[in-house]
């Protein structure tokens, strides 16, 4: 292990976490300078070739974030999930309580499938309105959609770039995760809404009869479809998508082909060139920064040192290994952005079941960790922070930073029981 490599490496990771999860200063220039000495420092302090740094970056999971990029602004653009969220909405006929569920099951579901903030972004406006036409505090609704986004992450490989990550790493594709993670998913899920109906909206009040009638005359979710030639094209492409990446193909072929299609289709009224500023080149080029650094980590031998020196900690204990998996993953995400923090944890726990351990309660955790751990502090996850923004923009008067943190904690911690308990079961059970 060359230390002096090994150091800056560390120095260079720690600093781009630093600018990855805030956001006064933008953090790309810093990623493009960061990556440009991590690569000059493996050149010249290793013996290791451009083609195996270039090596280090998994194209396959940079593919993937360009193609779903491009079906999530089709998705957006024919508004499949606004309709299918007023369609939700109309069914409640104005039943708060009726609403609360089916916002949090509806957003702890699609999640899976869908990115978060896109989908946070189209469901915060939509419960603000509905609220107000209730003439009820807007609040809790948006705080259950944000605390339940974060559970139903855990849920499919391609919910968020962490699971497709780990899916990659461990050999996890959907059927893996729906039969691992399934119960935990519907057990957190359940008695988060449970829990936050009987404890906290249970206490506030309620529509008149009067403001249901009102809400039922304006809500009219045909009229959100532009046009249903391309809203049905969209929904059948959206669906055969996911099909095949549950049967397993590859993730990455699969939305790449899909987003052609729908390129094509489109073609008449929608250039590339539309909408090539709705993607986030930038957010690319930070993951193949992130791919190298965490891999030139892994070749120096950091990652097999600290790998080493946990199972000489655990010594074949199973249990304290979860233990630790769990606790570590969900430490750092809730300070920092989990992604980051799946890539540099991943060849270290990656080399933990290498040494003998029964991978799946290990990966349980490591999933569950750097998901669900968002909840503890605002901060820790981009949604939290962004319910937060477009709740002030709205003079939310039940939601601040103060409240968020203080349940947001609450039930992190209570997700946090929750996950130990079912993979020491799993694990006496099945290892």
């Amino acid at each position: 292990m060359t230390l002096p490599a090994v150091i800056l490496i560390l120095v260079l990771f720690a600093i781009l976490m630093a600018f990855f999860s805030q956001s006064k200063i933008d953090y790309f220039p810093i990623a493009l300078i960061i990556g440009a000495i991590a690569v000059v420092s493996m050149l010249t302090f290793t013996t290791v070739s451009e083609e195996e740094i270039l090596g280090f970056i998994d194209f396959n999971t940079l593919i993937f974030i360009f193609a779903m990029q491009i079906i999530i602004y089709f998705a957006t653009y024919n508004r499949v999930i606004e309709y299918i969220a007023i369609k939700l909405i109309f069914i409640t006929k104005g039943n708060n309580r009726l609403f609360f569920y089916m916002i949090c099951l509806f957003t702890g579901t699609l999640v899976a499938f869908i990115e978060d903030l896109t989908l946070s972004l189209i469901l915060i406006p939509l419960i603000y309105r509905t609220c107000r036409i209730l003439d009820i505090p807007a609040g809790t609704y948006m705080m259950g959609m944000t605390i339940t986004i974060n559970i139903g992450a855990i849920l499919t490989p391609v919910s968020s770039l962490k699971n497709l990550i780990i899916g990659k790493e461990f050999g996890w594709g959907f059927g893996q995760y729906l039969a691992n993670m399934g119960i935990l998913f519907i057990i957190t899920l359940i008695s988060t809404i449970f829990l936050m109906d009987r404890f906290i909206l249970k206490k506030e009040e309620k529509p008149t009869e009067k403001n249901k009638k009102i809400l039922l005359s304006i809500i009219e979710p045909e009229i959100v479809i532009l046009s249903r030639k391309y809203f049905i094209t969209t929904i059948i492409i959206i669906l055969t998508t996911f099909v095949f990446m549950i049967l397993g193909f590859e993730p990455a072929l699969v939305t790449i082909i899909s987003a052609a299609i729908l390129l094509l289709i489109h073609s008449k009224k929608t250039k590339f060139s539309d909408l090539k500023n709705e993607i986030s080149w930038r957010i690319i080029i930070i993951f193949a920064v992130l791919f190298i650094l965490s891999n030139s980590l892994a070749r120096l031998g950091f990652s097999g040192m600290i790998s080493t020196g946990l199972v000489n900690l655990v010594n074949d204990n199973i249990y304290l290994a979860v233990l630790i998996t769990l606790s570590l993953s969900s430490l750092l995400s809730a300070f920092l952005a989990g992604t980051p923090v799946t890539i540099i944890l991943l060849p270290i726990f990656s080399a933990l079941i290498g040494g003998g351990f029964f991978p799946n309660p290990i990966i349980i955790a490591f999933i569950s960790g750097v998901n669900m751990a968002g909840n503890f502090l605002p901060q820790g996850s981009a949604c939290d922070l962004l319910t937060l923004s477009l709740a002030k923009k709205y003079n939310v008067v039940n939601l601040n930073y103060k409240r968020l943190l203080k349940n947001g904690a609450l039930f992190a911690t209570i997700h946090f029981i929750i996950i130990l308990g079912y993979t020491m079961i799993y694990t006496l059970i099945l290892s």
